[in-house]
C-alpha cells in the first residue's frame, strides 16, 4: 500500500534471497546523496599529475635512514612509514591549496527567496578523508593540516582510522542527527522533518548498539564534532581499490570534492625524451552554482608546485609559509 508499482511488481514477480532492511547509515547516505543529486548542478575534471619526484624524494629519504647504522629512533621509524606511504602528504597537500584558493574551502546556502543564495569561505580547513569500515565507508576530517607537520597529520589520521572502526557508525549517525535536529528546530527548518521522522523510526526499531562495539569507551570512538563539519572531502579511490580515476558525488553542502586515483608508471616525455613517470589522475567534482572551472585551474596550478617541489610538504613546520 502507498508504494512504487514497479518495486511492487518485481517483488511479486521475482524470487527472493533475502529482504535485508537498510541500516541507518544507508538511510542517511541515502538521503543526503539523494539531495546531493536533486538540486546540485555537478561539474567535474580530471587532471593528471606528474608525482615522481614526490616518490624520488621519499625513496631518496627512506635510502638514506637504511644507509644509517645503529637502531632507528622511534622519529626516524615514524619518518621512513610517512616517505613510503603518501596518504598524509596528499591530505595535507591539498589542506595547502584550500587554504591558498579560499572559495574551494566553503559551503553554499541557495536560499533564492530568503537572501538570493551566501558563500560562506571557512577559515578553518576541516578536510575529510574516506575510511572503510564493517558499516561502510565514514569520512572523519583533519582540523587545519596545513598548520601541522606532516608527522601530525599522519598521526591524526591514524587515530581517526582506528576509532572510526572501533565504533558502531549506525549509532554515530544517531548522535550526529541530533546535532541536526537541535540546529533544525533553532533555524527553523520545515525541510529537516524527514531527518526527524528517520531519527525516531530507527530508535524505536534500531536503537541497540552493535554487540562488537558496546563495551569500547567512548574516547576510543569517533565523535560527532570528528565527523560532522567537514569543510572539504578526498576520497582516495587509488588506495582503496586500485581505481585510476572516479567520479565522485558531491557531498552538499561542500562546493568541492577531491578523488584520488591510483599511481601508475606511463611513458611521458621528459627533458626532451621519453621515459617512464609515475602518474597520477585527480578528479574533482564541484557544484557549479558556486565555482567556475577557473578556480580549480588555480588550484591545480598550486598542486602541481607541491607535487615537484615535495619537501616544501614534507620539510614543513609551524611558522613557515602555507
Amino acid at each position: 500500500m502507498f508504494r512504487n508499482c514497479q518495486i511492487a511488481y518485481l517483488e511479486e514477480r521475482v524470487p527472493l534471497r533475502e529482504r535485508r532492511r537498510l541500516s541507518f547509515v544507508r538511510q542517511g547516505v541515502s538521503y543526503a546523496l539523494s539531495q546531493t543529486a536533486r538540486y546540485v548542478p555537478h561539474a567535474a575534471g580530471n587532471v593528471e599529475f606528474d608525482v615522481t619526484p614526490v616518490h624520488e624524494y621519499g625513496q631518496k629519504v627512506i635510502e638514506e635512514l637504511n644507509q644509517r647504522r645503529g637502531t632507528l629512533t622511534p622519529e626516524e621509524i615514524k619518518k621512513k612509514a610517512l616517505h613510503k606511504n603518501f596518504s598524509a602528504f596528499y591530505l595535507k597537500t591539498i589542506a595547502h591549496v584550500l587554504h591558498n584558493v579560499p572559495c574551494l574551502n566553503a559551503f553554499l546556502e541557495n536560499s533564492l527567496w530568503r537572501n538570493g543564495g551566501t558563500l560562506f569561505l571557512a577559515e578553518d580547513v576541516n578536510l575529510g578523508f574516506t575510511v572503510h569500515t564493517k558499516f561502510g565507508v565514514v569520512r572523519p576530517f583533519v582540523n587545519n593540516p596545513h598548520l601541522k607537520d606532516l608527522v601530525t597529520v599522519s598521526g591524526e589520521m591514524r587515530s581517526l582510522t582506528r576509532r572510526a572502526r572501533r565504533t558502531d557508525i549506525n549509532h554515530l549517525y544517531v548522535r550526529c542527527f541530533r546535532e541536526y535536529i537541535g540546529t533544525a528546530i533553532r533555524a527553523l527548518d520545515v525541510g529537516s522533518l524527514k531527518l526527524l521522522w528517520m531519527y525516531f523510526r530507527h530508535r524505536m526499531m534500531d536503537g541497540k548498539i552493535d554487540p562488537e562495539f558496546a563495551d569500547v569507551p567512548v574516547d576510543d570512538q569517533l565523535q560527532p564534532s570528528e565527523f560532522i563539519g567537514t569543510t572539504s572531502t578526498v576520497a582516495n579511490i587509488g588506495m582503496s581499490v586500485g581505481g585510476h580515476q572516479t567520479l565522485t558525488c558531491l557531498p552538499m553542502p561542500e562546493v568541492l570534492m577531491w578523488g584520488l586515483g591510483h599511481t601508475r608508471w606511463e611513458p611521458r616525455v621528459h627533458n626532451g625524451e621519453i621515459v617512464p613517470r609515475q602518474i597520477m589522475t585527480l578528479c574533482v567534482s564541484m557544484d557549479h552554482r558556486a565555482l567556475d572551472g577557473g578556480d580549480v585551474f588555480e588550484a591545480s596550478e598550486h598542486l602541481n608546485r607541491y607535487f615537484q617541489n615535495p619537501e616544501l610538504i614534507f620539510n614543513w613546520k609551524p611558522g613557515d609559509p602555507v
